[in-house]
């Protein structure tokens, strides 16, 4: 049974976003970087500062309606939002080879470009890396440690993005052997204040929970059993702020690595902040500057065009963070 309408599938994929499974709780989309690099045109900050070749890297999701919040920051349509898991479940065997596939399909018109690179191409049919993390909670879908090690049996390297809501779900990634290559945490909020003013939660005590899992990162992170990452997203007159509250924040984690981002005004995130609240690469430079002076984290490397600076726990984390392909 799917729970998503025609309509907003039909809306959905003329927004790029292509729904995979018979649940249509799935979808891909080609990333900006992904077409970019297949132009010859730049690479995406995962490339820079992790060695994931953007070209062969698949943007997904098992969770495309599912999601504890409503962040006011992100890109999707909220209005297409269910706190809870409804209709069907999908395989995740299923989904890894429809994943795959419409990533073929989308990229298909490639090589009709002059400007596109062949071998580039050729390689990109067999995508290295999933990023679990385009749109809704993937913690909400239920089979989510079994996709990941769908992914792990076909040599992809990945990289999950939770909003730290379900602890229980990160606690039994981990004792299940089931936690991605890079486990991130999405950390936009500072206080249980700027908590319900930016992420406009749909659920009772997320603070604590959000909490609860920073604990969580902090164990992995000290038993090395995978690379743990803090994913900032700040935007101005909202949350870029309070560098002193997300500093004990970060120390709570224990993350090996910080992604210090400015929010951009893309897709419906423009109906609700837009353009005059993007942070220009000079003030997340600055802000992630009095960070690292308050955590003694490393300011290791930046993405301008993407407005995000890297912060490592230490020197141990800079040296080892590129992970991609020789």
């Amino acid at each position: 049974m799917t729970i998503i309408t025609l309509q907003q599938l039909a809306g959905l994929r003329q927004a790029g976003y292509l729904a995979v499974g018979a649940s249509k709780h799935s979808a891909i989309k080609v990333c900006h970087w992904c077409k970019k690099s297949l132009l010859g045109e730049g690479h995406c900050y995962k490339q820079e500062f992790y060695g994931i070749r953007s070209h062969r890297c698949l943007q997904c999701t098992p969770a495309l309606p599912f999601c504890s919040h409503k962040c006011v920051f992100c890109w999707r349509d909220t209005s297409i939002t269910f706190a809870e898991w409804k209709g069907g479940v999908d395989e995740p065997g299923q989904l890894v080879d429809e994943m795959i596939r419409a990533q073929q399909k989308l990229l298909n018109g490639f090589p009709g470009n002059p400007k596109s690179d062949l071998e580039k191409w050729k390689e990109a049919q067999r995508p290295k890396h999933a990023a679990i993390s385009l749109s809704g909670e993937p913690s909400l879908y239920p089979k989510l440690g079994e996709l990941v090690e769908e992914f792990h049996k076909k040599k992809m390297t990945t990289f999950l993005v939770t909003n730290g809501i379900y602890p229980k779900v990160i606690e039994r990634l981990a004792n299940n052997k089931q936690l991605p290559t890079q486990l991130y945490i999405s950390l936009a909020s500072h206080s249980p204040d700027s908590y319900k003013r930016v992420h406009a939660p749909l659920v009772e005590n997320g603070w604590d929970r959000f909490l609860e899992s920073l604990d969580l990162m902090n164990g992995i992170a000290k038993e090395r059993k995978t690379r743990t990452v803090l994913r900032m997203t700040l935007a101005k007159n909202l949350n870029l702020e309070a560098a002193e509250e997300y500093a004990r924040l970060i120390e709570r984690s224990g993350a090996d690595f910080v992604e210090v981002k400015a929010y951009m005004a893309v897709g419906s995130s423009r109906e609700r902040l837009g353009p005059s609240y993007m942070p220009k690469h000079e003030d997340i430079k600055q802000f992630a500057g009095e960070l690292a002076e308050e955590t003694g984290y490393l300011e290791t490397a930046e993405h301008e065009p993407s407005r995000v600076v890297l912060l490592c726990r230490d020197e141990k984390s800079a040296n080892s963070r590129n992970i991609g392909e020789s």
